[in-house]
């Protein structure tokens, strides 16, 4: 059986990115919404849906190396919105392990379940995004 536990408090390596006005646009039409908020042109009016956050993150998650992710899927996705995200704002994201637990499975035998946590940072070091994911995988 493989031992999750030594992931516990991985961190993944820190990155900023900018968040675009074009960008927002691009990713509300791409999960269809047509919210005002989303294609304004002025710029203290626009905002970006809610997980366009997670663009970014995409293939940065080495904290999770450890693990067989071809044994996991996703379970429980938690976001916490402390504000919205404008265009241009430039925002840090920082990735960590919190969690590494064993349950057993009825059927599937015993099961690991880590959760990895991100929280995306403004310049002022203020939190504007926590997300919480569960991963699910069979040990």
């Amino acid at each position: 059986m493989i031992d999750y536990k030594p992931m516990l408090g991985l961190k993944g390596s820190t990155f900023k990115s900018t968040v675009e006005a074009g960008k927002i646009k691009e990713y509300a039409a791409a999960v269809d919404d047509w919210s005002d908020f989303f294609w304004s042109d002025d710029p203290a009016e626009q905002y970006a849906p809610p997980t366009f956050s997670h663009i970014y993150r995409s293939g940065k998650m080495e904290a999770m190396h450890l693990a067989d992710l071809s044994r996991f899927v996703q379970g429980e996705h938690d976001i916490t919105y402390h504000r919205p995200l404008h265009p241009g704002e430039e925002l840090t994201y920082h990735l960590e392990i919190v969690d590494v637990t064993e349950k057993a499975g009825r059927a599937s035998g015993p099961m690991a379940l880590i959760v990895l946590e991100t929280i995306l940072r403004d310049t002022q070091g203020e939190p504007v995004q926590t997300i919480r994911q569960t991963f699910v995988g069979r040990r």
